[in-house]
């Protein structure tokens, strides 16, 4: 974490602004932002269901394979669900027209070498601060839940999954404090929180989450068959 807070502020420059500083479930370490952009990127991928791991540091892989010159381009290596791996550039909708030069210079870099170690070849993509925003209550939700998935790190809560998991299976739809009231009398009613929230991460149940401000009613519910 040291040495990713200096990067940050080297990069931040002479630049007083704000700095993120959060633990990533799906990096499972923390990570630091400079930017509110980075910091927006972050939440969004965090709750991407279709996204089981990221590098938010990619710049040693991207040196690696492709040179220095386009480090700054990749803002994050992404592992999908279904195995393909992403190198995302994020900005402002007005920049992305700017970055196409870039994004095709390095295509044709990745199309005509090999990746170390034998790493799959990603893919490219841009995402633009307007793109993350579409769904705003999803990214102020997500701002909450981030801490609790934060406190509960250490954690394994494979008991409280399945326990989360029951219950929701036993009335079809259940609200988050009926969730918190299955550790009601201990220590650990917030840890079922955090266990239906890793769950929510790879997409478990269907929920209210990115439509509705986050609250004890938010309700979580079986997602149905696919026939």
């Amino acid at each position: 974490m040291r040495g990713q807070l200096a990067d940050v502020y080297d990069a931040r420059g002479h630049s007083t602004g704000k700095l993120w500083f959060q633990y990533s479930a799906k990096a499972r370490r923390d990570v630091a932002f400079g930017a509110e952009i980075e910091y927006l990127h972050f939440l969004y991928l965090e709750s991407s269901f279709d996204v089981c791991g990221v590098d938010y540091s990619p710049a040693l892989k991207v040196q690696r394979a492709v040179g220095g010159s386009f480090v700054e381009h990749v803002d994050a290596e992404i592992v999908m669900a279904n195995g393909d791996v992403v190198w995302r550039h994020v900005c402002a909708a007005d920049q992305a027209a700017a970055v196409q030069g870039t994004q095709s210079q390095l295509q044709l870099l990745l199309q005509a070498g090999c990746m170390p170690d034998g790493a799959p070849t990603p893919r490219l993509e841009t995402l633009t601060h307007e793109d993350m925003l579409v769904a705003p209550q999803r990214i102020r939700n997500w701002h909450a839940v981030a801490a609790w998935l934060a406190a509960g790190r250490d954690w394994a809560l494979t008991e409280e999954q399945l326990q989360v998991a029951a219950l929701i299976r036993s009335k079809g739809r259940v609200e988050f404090q009926e969730v918190l009231a299955l550790g009601e009398g201990t220590e650990r009613a917030d840890l079922y929180g955090v266990a239906l929230f890793r769950s929510m991460q790879a997409g478990a149940y269907r929920s209210n989450l990115f439509d509705a401000p986050f609250s004890m009613r938010t309700f979580f519910a079986e997602k149905p068959e696919v026939v």
